[in-house]
């Protein structure tokens, strides 16, 4: 519907940004990263060319591209997109540009295991927040926020950052929201050892998630899995463990697909599965030495 109503009317970027941001969205979540960085770079490119003092425009688009990349697995180019605009930034833009940088930054960070620059830059981004009305996006940083501290391993700040997201969020919550939110919500469960609790939010995220966000079903899966394995429910959790790779492997990005295989092959070992457990291992690392691949949505 987007792309016929674009054919109709061509208008530009700068002027309807929230069209060609929502059909960057539909190609990411239907698989098609490839043809979301396409779409920013081409709007990129326009909004440069035809406004060149909007910078806020620019950072827009440059941020949408940033996440396609991401998502597409080329880690290196999504990083370099930034740093320009970062360097420009701090003198030449205003807060919500700058939040969109530094939200940015932390995600892709984050997505590189470089948590500790992760939450530095996603605090940055609270900062800013904090004094707007915007209380959707603020939510969202706090929950990043928390998944960013629970992988330190630090449990009480990653549940205040939660409890502050869930009453941000309030009754309205997207889907997606939701989903991440109660998936995060069974990491801390199971990291503090309460199986129960932790089987009960996956379970709500899994109910969020539907068929419909299929990435963030992958990571519902993968904490219904070590969830599972908390409870010593072997059988149930092989079986999540292997929905969780499969969906991962498609639709998630690629260090989240090696992890979740060498966290089951883990929960293999320590069950007693050696045959099963070095073949999953030996997956995981034949999935960490290769390269990423760009041309490949598997590999986002």
């Amino acid at each position: 519907m987007l792309e016929a109503g674009l054919e109709l009317d061509d208008i530009s970027p700068a002027v309807r940004p929230d069209v060609f941001a929502t059909l960057g969205r539909a190609y990411d979540a239907s698989g098609e990263a490839r043809r979301a960085v396409e779409l920013f770079e081409r709007c990129l490119d326009e909004v440069s060319r035809e406004s060149p003092e909007d910078f806020s425009a620019q950072v827009r688009f440059t941020t949408y591209l940033s996440y396609a990349l991401t998502d597409l697995g080329d880690l290196d180019r999504a990083e370099e997109v930034l740093q320009d605009a970062i360097a420009k930034a701090e003198d030449a833009t205003d807060a919500y540009s700058r939040v969109r940088l530094y939200w940015s930054v932390a995600r892709l960070n984050e997505v590189q295991g470089r948590s500790a620059a992760a939450l530095t830059y996603i605090r940055r981004a609270i900062a800013l927040l904090d004094v707007t009305d915007d209380t959707l996006h603020l939510a969202r940083a706090h929950l990043l926020c928390g998944s960013i501290m629970l992988s330190q391993g630090r449990a009480t700040g990653a549940g205040r950052h939660y409890e502050l997201a869930e009453q941000l969020f309030g009754a309205s919550a997207e889907p997606e929201d939701l989903v991440n939110l109660y998936t995060d919500q069974s990491k801390l469960a199971a990291h503090l050892g309460d199986a129960d609790k932790a089987i009960d939010r996956a379970e709500a995220a899994l109910d969020a998630a539907s068929e419909e966000y299929l990435r963030e079903r992958g990571n519902s899966l993968w904490a219904l899995a070590e969830a599972r394995a908390l409870k010593d429910d072997v059988d149930g959790a092989d079986e999540a463990f292997r929905l969780a790779t499969d969906l991962l492997e498609e639709h998630g990005h690629r260090r989240h697909h090696v992890e979740a295989y060498r966290a089951w092959g883990k929960f293999l070992r320590r069950a007693g599965r050696e045959e099963q457990a070095l073949e999953v291992l030996e997956r995981a690392a034949d999935l960490g030495a290769e390269p990423a691949s760009v041309e490949s949505h598997g590999h986002r």
